[in-house]
Formats: structure tokens, C-alpha cells, sequence
């Protein structure tokens, strides 16, 4: 922790950075400890206020309700498929994309990175939207997830930025070997850009496990049901009606089954960060920076 050339100030001033962090990260465990603390708690001590940070009455009966509901299953298979595929197909289109308009030799290269960068202002409008979904036969089709954000235009910037302050020497000694656009892209940009794809990994991830707008506009049918609808679902008075599993009506209003619901949900994405997160930084830094 402290280094032997460290001052007596600068070893204070890393015990306090140190415990400022820690403070701050509690602080952000605070809502998932207080969740996890109601969904394993009895209703009566939730409903009365009694559960802060600690359960009482503990209990397992809300997750048995909600791992029992065909809904929940529905809904958390079909987040998991489009999380995971719409992920990979973005990370590779936009490393594509982002590896074509870096490449100063492409014809109308500035033109294309206006087009796109325009995106980030302006879009087509959500009727015009909504209409070229219908038309394209996306409805209630979990593609409507995943096709029309093959291509981020923030993560384009960032991995375009970083595939151009890689040396040019580089795809020149390959190309002297005889490689190709597709082989510099895979076996040399590629491998050299691992902790920027993780970066734009997790950023697709992020988006698409909570996207909500989406789903909600051209996902009508239960079988095409995602998390942020079901949560949406379970959360609301109205949906009270809405279900087929009379285990889950009899618990669905209540503070606890709700609170299990969320706490599950976010879930998955809280115990694949961890493992990124090394990835992220340095990425974010990466591609930040121009030079």
C-alpha cells in the first residue's frame, strides 16, 4: 500500500483516498444490500418498515414465486439471448466499421464519418421509425432488439480513435507479406484492441440488458417478453391482471416479490462487470484520446 519513498503527507493523503472510496462504494452497495435484505425478508416486517439493511423473518417464498413464474422464465431467457447476441453482432459491425473509416485511403472516409456522427444529433423521428419496423416485419421479433444497433455510433467513435493512433507500420509489414484488409483486421487490429472491445462490450451490454423504449414499442406478445417489461409488469398495479401463474398473482403486489424482482434482474449484469472492469479502464482510456 505505501511506498518507502512515500512522505508522511502523501502516506495520509492515500489512507484518506483510500477510505473515501470505500465510503463511496458502500454507499453504492446500499440500494442492492437494502433489496436483497427485502426479498428475503417476511411481508409484514417489509409493509411495516422494520427492513433496512438487515432481513427479518427470513424467508425464501418470493424467489420460489418468481423462479415459478412463466413470465419471469420467459422474460430472463429472452434478455439473456439478446444481451449476448446483440453484443457480439454490435462488437463486431462496429469494429468493422470503426477499422473502415480509420483507414484514410477509403474513398468519401470523411463523408461516411459525418453520416454517422449526424446519427448522434438527429434521427428519423419515432413514427417514421415505428413504421420502417412494421414494415420490415420486426415486430414482436426479438431482432427488432438487435438489428437496428448493430452499429453504435459512440462506441464507433472510440474504436475508431484508437485504430488510427495505432501504428500504420504495422498493417504495412503485413500487407508487404501479403495480407489482406480481413486478415490485418483479425490477426493484427483485432488482438491488439482486446481491452477496447471489452470496453464497447460492456457498453452494448449495459444498453441493451436495460433497454426499455424499444421493447416496449415492438414487443406486444408474452413470448417475446424481456426483463424491463416484466419488471415494468410486476411493479405496476394494473399488471395485477396480467398474469397466468395465480402463485405469482397472489404475490405480485407485494413489497417483497418486488423487490426479488429487481434484485434478480440486475443480477447478471453486476456479476459480469467485476470481471471486465480491468478491461474497461484502460479501453475508455484508449480510445478517449486521439492522437
Amino acid at each position: 500500500m505505501f511506498d518507502k519513498r512515500m512522505s508522511n503527507g502523501e502516506k495520509v493523503f492515500t489512507v484518506f483516498n483510500y477510505c473515501l472510496l470505500i465510503a463511496i462504494s458502500l454507499i453504492c452497495l446500499l440500494p442492492y444490500v437494502t433489496l436483497f435484505a427485502k426479498s428475503v425478508s417476511d411481508e409484514t416486517y417489509v409493509i411495516s418498515g422494520q427492513v433496512s439493511l438487515w432481513p427479518k423473518g427470513f424467508q425464501f417464498d418470493a424467489y420460489k414465486a418468481l423462479i415459478s413464474a412463466i413470465d419471469f422464465r420467459t422474460a430472463f431467457r429472452n434478455s439473456i439471448i439478446v444481451t449476448i447476441v446483440g453484443t457480439l453482432v454490435q462488437v463486431f459491425f462496429t469494429a468493422c466499421v470503426g477499422y473502415a473509416i480509420s483507414r484514410k485511403q477509403l474513398p468519401g472516409h470523411k463523408l461516411i464519418n459525418i453520416m454517422y456522427v449526424f446519427t448522434m444529433m438527429f434521427n428519423g423521428g419515432l413514427v417514421p421509425t415505428y413504421l420502417i419496423i412494421k414494415e420490415t416485419g420486426l415486430m414482436n421479433n426479438l431482432l427488432v432488439l438487435i438489428i437496428p444497433g448493430m452499429v453504435s455510433v459512440f462506441n464507433l467513435i472510440l474504436i475508431r480513435n484508437y485504430f488510427e493512433s495505432l501504428p500504420s507500420s504495422l498493417e504495412e509489414s503485413a500487407r508487404i507479406d501479403g495480407a489482406g484488409n480481413l486478415t490485418v483486421l483479425f490477426r493484427i487490429i483485432l488482438p491488439l484492441s482486446k481491452p477496447l472491445l471489452a470496453t464497447i462490450a460492456i457498453f452494448s451490454a449495459v444498453s441493451i440488458w436495460n433497454s426499455y423504449m424499444d421493447p416496449l414499442m415492438y414487443l406486444t406478445k408474452k413470448n417475446v417478453l424481456v426483463l424491463p417489461l416484466f419488471l415494468q409488469n410486476v411493479i405496476s398495479a394494473a399488471t395485477q391482471n396480467g398474469t397466468d401463474n395465480s402463485e405469482v398473482l397472489a404475490h405480485i403486489a407485494s413489497e417483497t416479490f418486488r423487490a426479488t424482482a429487481i434484485f434478480i434482474s440486475s443480477l447478471p449484469i453486476l456479476l459480469v462487470y467485476p470481471f471486465l472492469q480491468k478491461y474497461f479502464v484502460t479501453g475508455l482510456t484508449l480510445g478517449a484520446v486521439k492522437q
